[in-house]
């Protein structure tokens, strides 16, 4: 059998998509599916929806809800998790993750296409996930609708993950229901020169998934790897990407489970992005047009590489290892502080730790070393000797680092030596993303007495806007809201905020008093930093009095 390249497009909200209409309607003529996955912008769902109602074919379409692109104070991208409600109920957690996506969906919306209800989740949490991805796929299925989980990042889960009773749960489910369950995975290289960096556990980790699956006598699952490329900001030129893409293209085409892999990204943003991406439609539509890959055997299946790193376990799911007096080792546990992808500020200190366990049968002492090898140290000091820990016992590593200049992606690789020098043991890695720092404040709405209210002279009145920590940067009671203009309809000059996350919202009320003579009168309040700086909307009071 042949295959033809898997290679689509994500989308999003503004950007530079000239001519994906053109790509769509290519591959729809050729009666060869194509991949689009969309982000908070459905105009080009609905498109492609229409186009295989139309033809018959099978496209591969995707569409998911971001907290950002939503402006709610509910968190789209993943799961409450952390919420204490939902600790040991992830499905309760499921039921209202679902509603809360449902109640988003556009009007328009077409059960044909696949909903990613979550994205880049916590991979030491595979049980309580697994749990929570059989509920959400239940309740989608009864509502006639077809769910993509778990939008991991590149390299995640490990396999311990994939095995947890719970997970194998989800993976059997999407095998009973390949048409409506289906597995969501993203893959980068992370290095802009090589799209196959340590291949296969960036590029390539698909086939991780399906060894477990094989081994645990389960059919691999519809598989979309939703986002796709080479770093969050970067995308080579045609003439540098294509081979890079035929290689990937081949890479795919043996396995029919992979239904599609989306190009990171034609929205806006991510450094302009777009413009490069754009530059790869046309290409692409050729390539899959033209070229012809090994398709799936014509018996059996596929076989796969998952590579020969040390299993990861994660926390609870692992036996205690045998003491002995082989050679050092070193098992990756949890990422205990600054899971992968932390959207961190540029120059910012932080502490990444992660947990470990000394699997192997020689007491780590002072000789034993925590050594960078690779990415971005983030830190002059790129050696850390390991604390004294016994064979079987657990250790936490920590790295005092600091944010490179941002905005992009920086990963750092480390590696544990022994007194001779040779490395043992997994592999440590962070990845983070370095942002500006930005101070701002948007107004979303007036919860108390709109514009133009009438209020009797002399009254008192609480005014209350409704604000968006729309910055970078997190608020707290060093940041104030200042009168700055109009009628001093408050008793004070000034208010302290109190402590708001980046793209939180919150509330802000004011006692005012309304002046003693008829009129219409305003009073105009505005953001200030630490030190003194003006920021964000300016928020104000604009009443009558009668």
């Amino acid at each position: 059998m042949v295959g033809r390249s898997k290679i689509g497009f994500h989308l999003g909200p503004g950007g530079n998509p000239t001519g994906i209409g053109n790509y769509m309607r290519a591959l729809d003529r050729a009666s060869i599916p194509f991949t689009l996955k969309s982000v908070d912008h459905y105009g080009p769902c609905f498109e492609a929806a229409n186009l295989a109602r139309q033809s018959g074919i099978r496209h591969n379409i995707i569409f998911r809800l971001s907290t950002a692109g939503q402006g709610q104070s509910y968190d789209f991208d993943v799961p409450p998790y952390k919420d204490p409600r939902f600790l040991n109920d992830p499905e309760g957690a499921a039921s209202q993750h679902w509603a809360r996506t449902k109640a988003r969906l556009p009007q328009e919306f077409d059960k044909s296409v696949w909903i990613e209800p979550i994205n880049e989740v916590d991979k030491n949490l595979c049980g309580w996930l697994g749990r929570f991805a059989v509920r959400i796929a239940d309740l989608a299925h009864e509502d006639g609708c077809r769910v993509a989980l778990f939008a991991w990042s590149s390299g995640e889960p490990e396999r311990a993950g994939w095995e947890h009773p719970a997970m194998l749960a989800y993976l059997r489910l999407c095998a009973e229901r390949p048409e409506q369950a289906a597995i969501a995975l993203h893959e980068y290289g992370y290095e802009q020169a090589d799209l196959f960096a340590e291949f296969p556990y960036r590029l390539g980790r698909f086939q991780l998934l399906f060894d477990v699956c094989d081994r645990h006598n389960i059919p691999r699952p519809t598989t979309f790897i939703t986002e796709w490329g080479w770093t969050l900001n970067h995308v080579p030129t045609p003439e540098l990407a294509l081979p890079a893409i035929r290689r990937a293209a081949e890479l795919y085409a043996p396995y029919p489970e992979i239904r599609g892999a989306a190009l990171w990204y034609l929205g806006a943003g991510w450094s302009g992005l777009a413009n490069k991406a754009q530059k790869l439609i046309t290409p692409i539509t050729q390539l899959t047009l033209t070229d012809i890959f090994p398709g799936p055997p014509t018996s059996g299946q596929a076989p796969v590489n998952p590579g020969s790193g040390t299993t990861q376990p994660t926390p609870g799911d692992h036996p205690e290892p045998e003491p002995d007096d082989g050679p050092p080792d070193l098992t990756f546990l949890a990422d205990a502080t600054i899971p992968p992808d932390t959207r961190l500020v540029s120059g910012q200190k932080f502490v990444k730790s992660w947990r470990v366990r000394n699997s192997g049968g020689s007491v780590w002492g002072q000789r034993y070393a925590l050594l960078f090898k690779g990415g971005v140290a983030m830190t002059e000091r790129t050696r850390l000797p390991l604390p004294p820990t016994e064979p079987g016992a657990e250790a936490l590593l920590s790295l005092e680092l600091t944010a490179p200049p941002g905005p992009g992606v920086f990963s750092g690789h480390w590696e544990a030596i022994d007194p001779a020098g040779r490395p043992f043991g997994a592999p440590l890695s962070l990845r983070i993303l370095s942002v500006e720092a930005i101070t701002s404040a948007q107004f979303v709405a007036d919860i108390t007495v709109p514009d133009d209210s009438e209020i009797a002279a002399g009254q008192l009145f609480t005014k209350t806007w409704r604000v968006r920590n729309n910055g970078t940067l997190p608020w707290d009671d060093h940041f104030t809201l200042n009168f700055v203009k109009g009628t001093p309809m408050a008793a004070q000059r000034w208010l302290n905020l109190t402590d708001l996350a980046p793209g939180a919202e919150t509330e802000i009320s004011l006692e005012l008093r309304a002046p003693f003579t008829q009129g219409t009168y305003f009073c105009d309040w505005e953001f200030r930093d630490e030190r003194g700086q003006q920021f964000g909307d300016t928020l104000f009071a604009r009443i009558r009095v009668i």
